[in-house]
């Protein structure tokens, strides 16, 4: 659907958009303008602010990698805490529009075709440099590309969709001009070049891919941001950035970025005691209200297209049977889910029921009530009795050979949310006869590791995306051709249908078309119940009330540009 990015304390989250003048195509930097729409971000223009001041962001486990396109490193506080570190090559605003950055391209490339082909030219902006001072040149898009694609199945990849669309990257004008060819077309060419290449040695073999990362002082000059890493506390996992000497646009407005671990059940007391400065609460009731109320705080709102689900681990032997993954979501009560975890907080509780779009996205359909697959205990009840397991009136649970139905939610110790809709998954699955038992998961040490090593059968947490509805399906939902599961497919669940269906969605131009094909292929993933979704995620997001430029993304995911990121002068 789209690049997902789990994270403990939210849902999936979808695209953002940032739009910049346009017109500024003869500039090598300037003051860039943020726009006002589509978020809730104290929109103030770059000279209204002060110079200077910390901004401190909190993380809720280890920070182990740098590398935001590894499995381990593919996580949304991680992403959005070290993003003062980039710039993205094409500005993203919170109602999804793009507009390309001079600051690293010259003029706006704009797709031609080449016979059936896509091809997409960029002309590298000569003052974009690495922060040692290196030119970022073709051979950093070249070698991006050959370590993202998934030719290579030892690199750790989060995702290789769209990369995997590219035949050629070549460079010309002594690395100036890079050229994107694709196999066929690719209509969300943007998901691949938007964010900017990986620096060529940072990716130069799978072992430096997946393991050379860690190393504060290798990786800070493979960032090309306005701000660069000072120093990096292993043991306390808190990063320190500042302004980046080589830095060729304008002077960023704050002083220092700090980014530091702060278990996820102590964020809202670290916000409200001002030891961090940025807090999202998710569906934190308490947390709302702390944050609420804490001395120069404001609480910033905006509907993204972020959403919390359960993933399923159908490699479970009782959860490879599509039937009792069936009875799974059937014997889950959402409405009450919701209305449990997001209980005091501005929100609506309407399930979400669709993988691939959000509610008020074009496109969406609600698939529960499409396809018969929503609550429904007594239905529930009968699909488990289709896979053969028979009512046992003593014990109150399904069996099968002596063997009773039971299933281990991994729980996040100390993540409310999840706590909470484990209790209520198990209640719930106890009406229809399956029996719910608890595996603790330490967020600080084990977190996304319980996700990529499969240790779950019932697992909560929320997914970040991007602006892309119908990009990276394949990433969550989909299997290569010898039916291996994608690194970030968790469930680790093939359907022939849904990677046919991602395949001419990849290439399909007409929007018409390309909607009717992505919907085809939600309500397969519907009916596989590959994870089930229980309600968007409302964007609450609270901050110092004197910070501007920073706040509730909307389908953004992070700042219009860290440079205007800053405190507003006093009255």
């Amino acid at each position: 659907m789209k690049k997902l990015i789990p994270i403990v304390v939210g849902a999936l989250a979808l695209g953002m958009a940032l739009s910049a003048c346009s017109d500024d195509k003869d500039k090598d930097s300037g003051t860039i303008t943020v726009p006002a729409d589509g978020w809730d971000v104290n929109v103030k223009s770059y000279d209204t602010l002060k110079d200077g001041g910390t901004l401190t962001i909190p993380i809720g486990s280890n920070i182990t990698t740098f590398n935001l396109y590894s499995v381990v490193g593919n996580d949304a506080e991680l992403t959005f805490g070290t993003d003062p570190l980039t710039e993205r090559w094409w500005f993203i605003d919170g109602t999804g529009k793009f507009t390309w950055n001079p600051l690293f391209l010259t003029e706006e490339p704009k797709p031609v075709m080449e016979g059936e082909q896509m091809v997409i030219t960029m002309h590298i902006n000569p003052k974009a440099v690495w922060a040692d001072g290196t030119k970022i040149t073709a051979d950093d898009w070249i070698a991006t590309w050959k370590a993202r694609n998934g030719s290579d199945p030892a690199y750790d990849l989060a995702s290789s969709d769209g990369w995997d669309q590219i035949e050629s990257v070549t460079g010309s004008d002594d690395g100036a001009t890079v050229t994107i060819k694709f196999i066929s077309t690719y209509p969300d060419w943007l998901a691949v070049t938007s964010d900017g290449p990986m620096r060529a040695e940072s990716v130069k073999d799978a072992d430096t891919f997946n393991n050379g990362w860690s190393d504060a002082e290798v990786v800070k000059n493979w960032f090309f941001g306005p701000f660069t890493i000072e120093s990096f506390d292993k043991a306390t996992s808190t990063l320190v950035m500042v302004h980046n000497p080589k830095w060729w646009g304008e002077t960023p407005k704050l002083e220092k970025v700090i980014l530091k671990y702060v278990a996820s059940d102590q964020m809202k007391t670290a916000f409200a005691n001002g030891e961090i400065d940025y807090y999202d609460i998710g569906s934190d009731a308490e947390g709302y209200n702390l944050a609420s109320s804490a001395a120069n705080s404001v609480v910033r709102a905006s509907r993204g297209p972020n959403y919390r689900h359960f993933t399923i681990n159908s490699q479970t032997p009782a959860l490879q049977d599509i039937n009792v993954r069936q009875a799974l979501l059937m014997g889950l009560d959402r409405v009450a889910i919701a209305e449990s975890d997001l209980a005091g907080l501005p929100a609506e509780t309407d399930p979400m029921s669709n993988n691939l779009f959000v509610m008020g996205q074009f496109g969406y359909v609600d698939l529960a009530a499409t396809t018969g697959l929503g609550y429904d205990p007594e239905g529930a009840k009968a699909k488990l009795e289709a896979a053969g397991y028979t009512f046992n009136t003593t014990t109150g649970f399904y069996e099968k050979d002596g063997a009773t139905l039971t299933l281990y939610f991994a729980v996040l110790t100390g993540v409310s949310t999840s706590e909470n809709e484990s209790l209520l998954a198990q209640s719930q699955l106890k009406e229809i006869g399956i029996d719910v038992q608890f595996r603790p998961i330490n967020v600080a040490t084990d977190w996304p590791g319980v996700l990529y090593e499969h240790n779950f059968d019932i697992v909560a947490f929320s997914w970040i995306g991007t602006p892309f509805p119908l990009n990276n399906i394949g990433q969550i939902y989909g299997c290569d051709a010898n039916g291996v599961p994608s690194d970030s497919n968790f469930p680790s669940l093939c359907n022939d249908k849904v990677d046919e269906l991602r395949r001419q969605i990849d290439v399909e131009v007409d929007a018409d078309k390309r909607l009717k094909l992505g919907q085809q292929a939600a309500e397969e993933i519907w009916k596989e119940v590959h994870t089930i979704p229980l309600w968007q995620r409302p964007q609450l997001i609270a901050v110092r009330d004197s910070l501007a430029n920073i706040g509730a993304w909307g389908m953004a995911r992070a700042p219009y540009t860290w440079v205007n990121v800053g405190y507003v002068n006093a009255a």
